[in-house]
């Protein structure tokens, strides 16, 4: 029965033979010989033939399983025995960051960020070569279109693309990664036009190794980010590839070992990948070597376009922001409807258009699975209550609700009057959120207004309106408000608002000022997608 993991044990030993005309002493000295000779050193050592070979396990991605099991059964097997398993990257990240007793021996990572963010926490982890790589391409099946030009923000937003899951993909990481880098480099209004789509990819995601058995001419065709590897896997007949114009990442599949692994298991593996044998598997399953790092597929890039390895902050960044993207939102907005939003705001618009308009684009920003409510306010709604409850906090997906909320935007430049009960509605609002908080959300509430509090019917003060809201507050239950200033009203006057609002949880307040509809874009954006960090 052959040895688990730990260090080889150099003292059960080796039969003789003979390697490349050398006598190979039997025992100690025999496998003092291997040593030198080594899995680095050129010279296979297949006389030393281990009596009782060491169990290695190895873990990778679905794609290279198949050919790096036939490169493990190349290296020298009288010593070890590798056993190669497919599972996401992710997974054996996670493996070998909690130091499972499952974690395998080596991993060969489909992710170099991963791989040194891994090593970069977790002692004894190290990252070594790296034995093949594949670029990842837009594949677009006949009879349909690539986005023109062709970028990763056009193909994260194109309602006929489809995306791999990013929380298990590689692939769907990276093109999210480049995806949300564009957008955030484009300028104010492309920007802002970008990201109000954003929310739809959510429907469109699939898992990976549906794309091409699915998706790439079969009935639900799509466009969608693969690696070359797979395509030339696939052999899909009408199925062409295109490279970004921005930028062409690619997978780098790394050795990557823990103190747990098996002394010389990597070195072996290693050197049999980089052999001719280990080199022409490789390449013969679509993947780029370091002695042929030619295109694969036809269309594919050459190997100085594809761009270096992403930082392990920047893929970090992704997959928080898809977090950010997946988790679901309980939003419930509220819009001021006294008599000064009749007036213009900038562009022509009225006041009352630019808040109803605004949104409506944050409705459009979100997916399904998100709830949303309505609520306007101003002064003596209701008797002496100075707002209203439009339209309950329900998903969107939920029946009609999508309808409802744009019918009842549609008709706020009907319902406008009075003065301004902000106060009163802040305190009413706040409470609604926390009684109906719901644990698996990010629950907001945002305000649009044009003005500071003017409550000509009496109402709470600002001291109360504080007391009131730390009496409601439960750290358990977090909420964040969103106050929004518009028709010139100075951020200033709404501070004191803000600062009202208890922070306990993860909740607190922020105060910004929009003009434009599109401007709207940007502030859920910052709350809810946090943006890419520059460089």
């Amino acid at each position: 029965m052959g040895r688990h993991g730990g260090a080889v044990q150099r003292g059960r030993t080796t039969v003789a033979g003979f390697a490349v005309g050398l006598l190979v002493v039997v025992g100690v000295g025999g496998w003092q010989a291997w040593e030198r000779l080594g899995p680095g050193s050129g010279a296979r050592a297949v006389a030393a033939t281990c009596v009782d070979p060491t169990e290695v396990s190895v873990a990778t991605t679905a794609p290279m399983r198949a050919p790096l099991e036939q490169v493990a059964r190349t290296a020298d097997p009288g010593c070890w025995r590798f056993t190669v398993t497919a599972e996401a990257a992710t997974t054996s990240a996670r493996r070998l960051e909690t130091r499972a007793p499952d974690a395998p021996a080596v991993w060969v990572a489909d992710s170099a960020p991963l791989a040194r963010e891994v090593a970069a926490t977790t002692e004894g982890v190290r990252v070594g070569s790296v034995l093949a790589s594949t670029p990842v391409l837009l594949a677009v099946p006949e009879g349909l279109e690539a986005p023109s030009p062709v970028t990763w923000a056009a193909t994260l937003v194109a309602e006929d693309s489809r995306m791999p899951d990013p929380t298990t993909s590689t692939v769907g990481s990276l093109a999210l990664m480049e995806g949300f880098g564009e957008i955030d480099a484009l300028p104010g209004d492309r920007r802002s036009a970008a990201l109000a789509r954003v929310g739809g990819m959510l429907s469109r995601v699939v898992p990976e190794e549906t794309l091409l058995t699915s998706h790439a001419g079969q009935g639900d065709a799509a466009i969608f980010p693969t690696t070359e590897q797979q395509v030339h896997s696939a052999h899909v007949d009408g199925l062409t590839v295109r490279r970004a114009t921005s930028t062409t990442p690619a997978l780098e599949y790394t050795a990557v070992t823990s103190a747990t692994t098996p002394s010389g298991a990597v070195d072996a593996l290693v050197s049999a990948a980089s052999s001719p044998e280990g080199q022409r598997i490789l390449r013969a399953a679509g993947f780029r070597t370091a002695t042929d790092p030619s295109p694969v597929v036809e269309g594919a890039p050459p190997a100085a376009a594809l761009a270096g390895a992403a930082s392990p902050a920047q893929a970090r960044a992704a997959q928080q922001m898809w977090a950010a993207i997946a988790r679901p939102t309980r939003l419930l907005n509220i819009i001021d409807t006294s008599g000064s939003m009749r007036s213009p705001a900038d562009g022509g618009a009225s006041r009352i258009e630019v808040a109803a308009a605004a949104s409506s684009g944050a409705n459009q920003l979100l997916a399904d699975h998100n709830s949303v409510g309505l609520w306007t306010f101003s002064t003596k709604q209701r008797g002496s209550v100075d707002w209203t409850e439009v339209q309950p906090v329900r998903p969107l997906g939920s029946g009609d609700q999508r309808s409802r909320l744009a019918f009842s935007l549609g008709s706020l430049p009907t319902r406008l009057g009075g003065d301004t009960g902000l106060y009163d509605t802040v305190d009413a609002g706040y409470a609604a959120m926390v009684k109906g908080y719901d644990a698996d959300a990010v629950n907001l509430m945002v305000l649009f207004t044009d003005g500071v509090n003017d409550d000509t019917t009496g109402g709470l003060s600002l001291a109360q309106l504080k007391a009131r809201l730390a009496k409601a507050a439960d750290p358990k239950r977090p909420v964040t408000v969103l106050l929004i200033g518009m028709g010139g009203v100075d951020a200033k006057a709404l501070a004191p608002i803000a600062s009202a609002v208890p922070r306990g949880g993860g909740g607190g307040a922020a105060v910004f000022t929009v003009d434009r509809p599109q401007d709207i874009a940007d502030v859920y954006v910052t709350m809810l997608l946090r943006r890419l960090p520059k460089g």
